[in-house]
């Protein structure tokens, strides 16, 4: 009786630093972005917090988690501030034709048909992209054009991923607003994991040198951006 309560016990402590490990590493990123000015610290930031979430997922939360996100936020920031800027420019895009889409709505043109399919598939498109170069750049160090290829192709080769992280995260976005009080705690490490998880399967499957186990720890305790011997995409 006692075996048994000492582990639930347990169960309801690891659940407990899990969800207290999310809203660390929200903060963390909302601390870098604001750090980079936004424009040039979401990249690195989001990319440092999905180093952590994938740890999180293998098991090995960290005790810091602080220190290891801001050695990896450090990193690659002037890398990822480069790798950021087509996805940047989409977002643009996305803004402006939503835009064009509310004016010529409300003048009932039939272009705004037309605006709001181009809306629709260019923002898809944009986060699917913009997440696997997160979760690429947890992993491998390369040039920002091979990111970029890569991270465009995954989405349109990986159906089945695509349409699940899709789902996972409509499913993750309703949740959050169906519970107002966790987004502002967990509103970016939620999607991020769940990202994280799906994409770093599918790269798990495409690459024999992918570790599966999750990210481990260097010597000086830092966290690696790529695993051990593979750093190219090629």
């Amino acid at each position: 009786m006692d075996d048994y309560a000492i582990g639930w016990a347990g169960k309801a402590m690891q659940w407990l630093r899990f969800a207290i490990a999310l809203v660390v590493i929200n903060l963390l990123f909302i601390a870098g972005s604001i750090a980079g000015l936004i424009v040039f610290g979401v990249f690195p930031a989001a990319t440092a917090a999905a180093i952590l979430l994938g740890r999180l997922r293998a098991g090995q939360p960290g005790d810091r988690l602080v220190r290891d996100f801001i050695t990896a936020y450090r990193a690659q920031f002037r890398h990822l501030a480069v790798v950021a800027i087509p996805f940047q420019a989409a977002a643009a895009l996305v803004f402006l034709d939503l835009v064009a889409f509310q004016t010529t709505a409300l003048a009932g043109s039939p272009v705004s048909a037309v605006l709001l399919v181009l809306l629709v598939v260019v923002s898809v498109c944009t986060l699917l992209a913009g997440l696997s170069a997160v979760i690429i750049c947890t992993r491998y160090r390369d040039s920002a054009r091979a990111i970029w290829r890569y991270a465009f192709v995954l989405p349109v080769v990986s159906p089945l991923m695509s349409l699940s992280l899709i789902l996972g995260l409509g499913v993750l976005t309703v949740a959050l607003f169906q519970f107002g009080v966790l987004m502002p705690l967990i509103g970016a490490s939620a999607p991020l994991f769940v990202a994280g998880w799906l994409i770093d399967h599918r790269l798990a499957a495409l690459d024999a040198t992918h570790p599966a186990h999750g990210a481990v720890r260097n010597e000086d305790g830092a966290l690696p951006l790529a695993p051990a011997g593979r750093t190219s995409l090629a």
